[in-house]
């Protein structure tokens, strides 16, 4: 069974004015406020809860706490002809990260590629927010963030690297871009916690006790489990070369805690994201068609389960954020009860329920 909470629905355009007032309202400049806004409504909008609305208690305290920078300076050097370097200035992820693959898409339109990597960043969400950015000028985006060590090591007893996510998008013809975005462990740490507020067995191959044995009780998981074990987390050490060493930034066990490091000291974390011009391989509409024929011929498929579709990476989420648009996006009792007391704290009007 699929542990998913549900909630209270609003209006998705309410649920993004409440969000950028709550970042305006904390004090983060205009343009910061905005993106991080956006980039966590989007999470919820796509259904992927752990990265979104839930997150804005938790941010804010770090702003109050010193972590992130309210006012940052992000600053790019251009390294080559299609490749840079931004600072973020200890800003949040989201905003840098946006700023980030701007530059990516500049750069590849005069060499064709264009890559960027971040450091002095923060958490910064979903990556398919930056990855679609690339898709609207007809290239293809992707995006990577390293995160906490959480995952445990092949054959060890001890988590080492995280999660650490990657992201390809890439424009369709008749529908939204294609985008695989997607951690490299076998579940989040939260959805783990989900599964354990529904009190449900986690399925197979998921979390690992303070030993590093597996476990499917979620109040015993303290590592999480690669996906393809060994294959998982070498991928996962993929992202830690681009995010970790290529910024600068520590990597694996050396990078800081989200949750239990304090909110006055820096993340550190490092990112890294890319634009490539399909136009210089092939002529851009043409690849849009045959990418929309393959999907489409993969989800005609014979099914083994017939009430449950084929689908492409990114097509979950495209079903979500078809209904959230249309009946509102779902806010939990708990979240909903955490930004109720934002909203008061900083004398935000609250969004009111669609139903």
């Amino acid at each position: 069974m699929e542990a998913r909470e549900e909630g209270l629905r609003f209006p998705a355009d309410a649920v993004y004015d409440f969000v950028e007032s709550v970042f305006l309202g904390a004090g983060a400049e205009e343009s910061s406020a905005k993106l991080t806004a956006r980039g966590l409504w989007l999470a919820s909008l796509r259904g992927v809860d752990s990265h979104g609305l839930r997150l804005i208690p938790h941010y804010l305290k770090t702003l109050q706490g010193g972590r992130i920078n309210p006012d940052p300076d992000f600053s790019f050097e251009q390294t080559s002809p299609s490749t840079g370097r931004l600072d973020a200035d200890h800003g949040f992820g989201h905003a840098a990260g946006i700023r980030a693959m701007h530059h990516a898409i500049d750069l590849a339109r005069e060499a064709g590629s264009g890559h960027v990597a971040v450091r002095n960043s923060s958490h910064c969400g979903v990556m398919a927010y930056f990855a679609f950015e690339a898709c609207r000028e007809d290239m293809i985006g992707t995006a990577y963030t390293h995160a906490t060590p959480k995952m445990r090591t092949p054959n060890g007893t001890t988590k080492f690297l995280g999660t650490n996510p990657i992201c390809l998008a890439a424009p369709m013809a008749s529908e939204g871009p294609f985008c695989y975005d997607g951690a490299t462990t076998q579940m989040s740490a939260n959805k783990i916690r989900v599964y354990g507020e529904h009190g449900l067995e986690l399925p197979p191959l998921c979390g690992a006790d303070e030993q590093g044995n597996e476990t499917r009780v979620p109040d015993e998981v303290v590592q999480l489990l690669p996906i393809g074990d060994y294959k998982g987390f070498g991928i996962a050490m993929i992202v830690d070369i681009l995010c970790g060493l290529l910024s600068g930034m520590p990597a694996g066990d050396s990078i800081s805690d989200m949750f239990n490091d304090p909110l006055s000291q820096k993340r550190l974390l490092g990112q890294f994201y890319g634009a490539l011009r399909i136009d210089v391989f092939e002529e851009p509409d043409r690849f849009k068609a045959r990418l929309q024929d393959l999907a489409e011929r993969i989800r005609r498929q014979p099914r083994r389960d017939p009430n449950t579709p084929v689908q492409v990476p990114g097509d979950p989420e495209k079903a979500f954020q078809a209904d959230r648009e249309a009946n509102g996006i779902p806010i939990a009792e708990r979240d909903l009860a955490q930004l109720a007391s934002v909203a008061e704290e900083l004398g935000v009007e609250p969004p009111r329920s669609a139903g």
